[in-house]
């Protein structure tokens, strides 16, 4: 929502302020409603991303994961259990979060002068279903990533730390380094999926990069699981 009332509230005309990220016309198009949501995405799935590395490392932590498995002895059907628990709730946070941000965007529209007749078009419910798809999709990706690190480090703290400082300001700086290494890594083709493909990656080929290399974060994160023993 936060992120939605400042993308209205420095929103302005064109050439006006070269700070404006974007103006008072592309809110108004069918696809305005979609802005903060978009902008939000990766916030989104850097939550996510903690969220279900605590989860997961927090069982080896604090000496849980061993009465989990005597219930469910299962490992493989207890680590997808898991996943799908800390999934849906992150889906439905994101459901929340666009709900909210909806609102606040019609309510800053009002205050701007904004139209929003285009927003309810045909057009405009779809761009936003897109959007809302791409933000989901985003944050699985994450909540997969924050798994596999859980699994890995066993720490929350650990596995939440490394997390942030690779996703975040390691993938802008070997981005910047080395020219075409953005297309493989994994917090920078999430952000291409959020905005629906960029100039140099279409939207297909994000997916199915992130995808392949999510599937061996999962499969990597499954079979430490499975053969790893529990001590405590």
């Amino acid at each position: 929502m936060l992120i939605t009332v400042l993308t209205f509230a420095r929103a302005g005309h064109p050439g006006h302020d070269r700070r404006d990220f974007v103006t008072l016309a592309q809110l108004a198009a069918p696809d305005g409603l979609v802005h903060g949501l978009t902008r939000a995405s990766t916030l989104l799935g850097v939550i996510a991303l903690c969220v279900a590395a605590a989860q997961v490392a927090g069982e080896y932590s604090n000496g849980t994961l061993r009465n989990l498995l005597v219930r469910q002895p299962r490992r493989p059907v207890l680590l997808v259990a898991k996943l799908a628990a800390v999934l849906s709730f992150m889906v439905g946070a994101a459901l929340v979060a666009a709900v909210a941000g909806s609102a606040a965007a019609v309510v800053m529209a009002h205050v701007r002068g904004i139209a929003t007749s285009g927003w309810s078009s045909a057009t405009g419910l779809h761009v936003f279903a897109q959007g809302f798809a791409n933000t989901a999709l985003v944050v699985a990706g994450y909540t997969t990533l924050g798994m596999a690190l859980g699994v890995l480090l066993r720490s929350p703290v650990s596995s939440i730390a490394v997390g942030l400082a690779f996703m975040l300001p390691i993938e802008a700086i070997l981005s910047a380094a080395v020219s075409g290494l953005d297309r493989w890594l994994p917090g920078q083709l999430l952000d291409v999926v959020s905005q629906g493909g960029s100039s140099t990656l279409s939207y297909g080929a994000a997916c199915l990069r992130a995808a392949v290399i999510l599937a061996i974060a999962a499969g990597g994160a499954m079979a430490l699981f499975v053969r790893r023993d529990v001590t405590s």
